[in-house]
């Protein structure tokens, strides 16, 4: 995995040359940056790991334009590894990041994505105390047990509140990790 350094912000942070998205050690830093801020802001925060199952390497640079343009300026997404990519919305709720996922989906299906898409996910909300280790390992325990096509996300357009929208969504499958995910926050 190539990497190349560039300047942003007056920090160095590196960049993954195959698919223009940024590298997982400066993935690392801005998540811990961010729950650090999640106290002090009062706001949500959500991950995503994305898997890829057998992600060629030649569409690496597609997969990164395309995620970066379904991505709001304050999100970032990470090359994970070599079919997995991370994304973390600050500001995020469950029904936001349900919204980007079915809005990436649509994406994925309109730009004929020949590779079915894995999801697993974490939030973090304020006062929780949450450390980006155990965030990671939520995440990466919530991926879905099922390949999901491009085009069979969907949600809801409600209100950013995660108890009502993964109420209203309790017998849909595809978003049964949330179920799973509320249920470990309470734990």
């Amino acid at each position: 995995m190539k990497k190349k350094s560039v300047k942003s912000g007056g920090g160095a942070c590196c960049l993954d040359e195959a698919s223009g998205l940024y590298s997982r050690e400066h993935f690392l830093t801005v998540l811990g940056q961010e729950l650090a801020r999640l106290d002090r802001w009062e706001r949500p925060l959500s991950l995503a790991f994305l898997d890829f199952p057998a992600l060629d390497v030649e569409l690496w640079p597609r997969l990164g334009r395309l995620l970066k343009a379904s991505l709001r300026s304050i999100d970032l997404a990470a090359r994970w590894s070599e079919e997995r990519v991370g994304a973390l919305l600050p500001d995020a709720g469950a029904a936001r990041c349900r919204r980007w996922l079915a809005d990436l989906s649509d994406d994925l299906a309109r730009a004929a994505w020949p590779l079915p898409l894995r999801f697993g996910l974490a939030l973090a909300r304020p006062l929780e105390g949450r450390r980006p280790e155990e965030m990671l390992k939520l995440a990466a325990m919530n991926l879905a047990a099922v390949n999901l096509g491009a085009g069979e996300l969907r949600a809801p357009a409600r209100a950013d509140d995660p108890a009502t929208a993964i109420a209203a969504d309790e017998r849909d499958l595809l978003f049964a990790g949330f179920k799973i995910l509320e249920n470990g926050l309470k734990a």
